[in-house]
């Protein structure tokens, strides 16, 4: 495979929009809101095309021929020790789950793809005494942890930032829950939330998600929502805000 320079990215985006489901990853590399690698088979004849996100998700473009599958099975097994990130493909193609389920080291489960409504949103329930919602600014980005944070799909702070918005819900020097930009593109804009685990079950993922809904509203772009099929928090979440399940992808990545 090839890598792309960064100066010819913007030369993918068409291959970028015509991904099925999920491609606001690849479009916010090519529209360069978000880093990322951009690998194609050649360049005077591109066939197939890679789009690999900074937070680690994968999309292919194109025929995928067999010498191509190979490539990417190389990088998800880490064949040549050098990836320093973690991959993880999305596809909806069963040629590309048939290839990859014959591959030892390899698991294949599913992610599920939701659409906004566009429904009315209801008023946001009041939160309890001492607690704030936010937007994310440095001093608070610094104090968020977890696994879904802002570092998850940026770069470094100065980048999401500057590109990025987040909400979080405050209680003292603790941030209890959090929503943000996760992906964005010209179009559209991806939601990652998450509650610390002393705060859950509070109803505060709610109220981070329904703020960055508005944010994204305002700013005249599409919410784009997305989970593990096993994530039944996440999809319940998905339901009251209003959106709907509308797809399914297969998720490859290395045991």
């Amino acid at each position: 495979m090839i890598k792309i320079e960064l100066k010819n990215y913007s030369d993918y985006i068409c291959y970028a929009e015509s991904i099925r489901f999920g491609n606001i990853y690849p479009l916010s590399i090519v529209h360069k809101f978000q880093q990322g690698d951009i690998f194609v088979d050649s360049l005077c004849d591109c066939k197939n095309v890679l789009f690999w996100h900074y937070c680690g998700f994968a999309y292919i473009y194109g025929k995928y021929n067999q010498h191509f599958l190979e490539s990417v099975y190389d990088i998800i097994i880490n064949k040549e020790k050098t990836n320093s990130r973690r991959f993880i493909l999305f596809t909806d193609d069963e040629h590309i789950k048939s290839f990859f389920e014959k591959k030892e080291k390899i698991d294949i489960q599913l992610r599920y793809f939701y659409k906004y409504k566009n429904i009315e949103l209801t008023k946001t329930a009041d939160l309890p005494h001492n607690y704030t919602l936010k937007a994310i600014d440095k001093e608070l980005l610094s104090k968020i942890k977890g696994r879904i944070t802002p570092f998850f799909s940026w770069n470094d702070e100065n980048e999401f930032l500057a590109k990025g918005k987040g909400f979080c819900i405050v209680s003292g020097n603790d941030v209890a829950s959090w929503a943000f930009t996760s992906a964005i593109s010209d179009n559209e804009i991806d939601i990652g939330v998450e509650t610390s685990e002393k705060y859950q079950h509070k109803g505060f993922a709610v109220i981070v998600a329904k703020a960055m809904l508005e944010y994204i509203l305002s700013e005249n772009k599409i919410p784009v929502w997305a989970c593990h099929y096993q994530n039944l928090a996440s999809a319940k979440l998905a339901e009251k805000l209003g959106f709907d399940k509308i797809a399914e992808c297969y998720v490859i990545n290395s045991k």
